[in-house]
């Protein structure tokens, strides 16, 4: 990740939306009924760009709307949680992710602290924590509901580890199939794992009511939205 940057005041005055969300906050959105505000597309804004430590100058438009539509994403799997039998995670684990967490953005070597860090993005640790535990279920969510499908054989292992992997490494420091083939396996289970998701995120939302408020940030919608 790059060198986080401070949001300046003046960046804030030339993003009057993100503090009207905050002062007057208002509907921007609705999934199957349930609202989705500007304060919550606010935060949605900030916590990435603390994530990826990234220079909110930065920020598009098409920042902003990718922002509502992970939004938006995350609503239709919210509700996935409420009938799907997976347990969710413990209060004492989403503490150990926040803490690797912090462990990750304040190094000995930096000399800005975790607060510091947070106070220059405008978010709270409460935010960064519930984000976290979101973030977490929604994985947990995923991997019971699409991983026991995901079949990976011997062949689409070995085929990898010929045609995109030994090509890449110089002489002498390609590793045997026996030593690598767990990782390709699981590598080729992720990816499958992130087609299977987009796939059913777009079923999800065929099958739900969703309502941009605001056009200037719709998100792209499957056709018949």
């Amino acid at each position: 990740m790059g060198t986080r940057s401070l949001i300046t005041a003046l960046w804030l005055l030339q993003l009057p939306s993100l503090w009207a969300g905050k002062l007057l906050d208002r509907a921007i959105a609705t999934v199957n009924g349930h609202v989705l505000l500007a304060s919550e597309w606010d935060d949605e804004l900030r916590y990435e760009c603390f994530m990826a430590k990234r220079p909110s100058q930065d920020l598009t438009a098409e920042d902003r709307k990718a922002a509502l539509d992970r939004l938006i994403d995350q609503e239709l799997l919210r509700e996935q949680m409420h009938s799907a039998e997976f347990k969710l995670v413990s209060s004492s684990e989403v503490d150990q992710q926040l803490e690797s967490l912090k462990n990750q953005f304040t190094p000995q070597s930096e000399a800005k602290s975790w607060g510091q860090s947070l106070a220059s993005y405008g978010i709270s640790e409460k935010l960064v924590r519930d984000h976290v535990e979101l973030e977490l279920n929604q994985l947990r969510l995923v991997e019971a509901r699409l991983r026991p499908s995901i079949q990976v054989d011997a062949q689409a292992v070995e085929s990898y580890y010929k045609e995109q992997m030994l090509p890449k490494l110089p002489p002498g420091k390609q590793p045997g199939l026996d030593q690598i083939a767990p990782k390709i396996r699981e590598l080729l289970v992720e990816t499958k794992l992130n087609e299977l998701l987009s796939s059913w995120l777009e079923t999800l939302r065929s099958q739900a009511r969703i309502q941009v408020l605001d056009p200037s940030f719709s998100p792209p919608l499957p056709e018949g939205q």
